[in-house]
């Protein structure tokens, strides 16, 4: 039996040989979820979490049309099924790796957006992953963020017709949420942002971040 959390059910698949495609497969075609090692993790993503998935791969793509831009596309790192809340590929897998992504060894991609809540085990699934990224990846932009797990919506944008300015680093992961954690790539270490209003974030590959699709999303009513 699965062991139960909140936002996060992880489901022991010792007894399957992973390293059969067809099995692998299989275990896709029946859950939306990821397999690291021998573990399978079914995320819950809300209305919230998926409504910013959308907004952010939105405006990846308007940003630059020539990207392979998509949410939640399994993708194969070492022995491992990934799906990223949003992938920003800059040359887009081949149609054999988008029909059949495992056999076909469809790759990660080079910008990796995870959005958590702020809470575990959610929070730690997603941080997890940072450690996994860096054992196989050299060059991927990896970028994580921290929504509140609330009843209430976020405080309104005070100012909203103001350009926004750059975040500002801060020396420490926040403990309380909305944030950002930014890897740049594998040589760099993790760089944290509180994400205020009217604030952005310029990415490598020079795609901005706007704080504000995040903020807009999490303060509805």
């Amino acid at each position: 039996m699965p062991e139960k959390k909140e936002d996060v059910v992880k489901v022991s698949l010792s007894a399957y040989k992973l390293d059969n495609i067809n099995i692998c497969e299989a275990i896709h075609e029946r859950y939306n979820a990821e397999i690291i090692g021998k573990d399978l993790f079914i995320k819950y993503d809300g209305y919230h979490k998926e409504k910013i998935h959308r907004k952010l791969a939105n405006s990846a793509e308007i940003h630059n049309q020539n990207w392979g831009v998509e949410s939640n596309v399994i993708c194969v790192v070492g022995s491992n099924n990934f799906r990223p809340d949003v992938g920003i590929w800059f040359k887009e897998p081949t149609f054999a790796q988008g029909t059949r992504p495992i056999a076909n060894l469809c790759p990660p991609p080079n910008v990796w957006i995870e959005v958590f809540y702020n809470r575990d085990p959610d929070r730690s699934h997603a941080l997890s992953k940072i450690d996994l990224i860096r054992q196989y990846l050299t060059d991927v932009e990896y970028v994580g963020i921290a929504i509140p797990h609330a009843v209430n919506p976020f405080p309104e944008n005070p100012n909203p017709w103001i350009s926004t300015a750059p975040a500002t680093p801060t020396p420490e992961m926040p403990t309380r949420a909305p944030y950002i954690i930014y890897l740049q790539n594998v040589n760099n270490n993790l760089v944290y942002y509180r994400m205020n209003w009217n604030e952005h974030l310029d990415l490598r590959c020079r795609w901005r971040i706007e704080f504000n699709i995040v903020l807009n999303v999490i303060s509805q009513p």
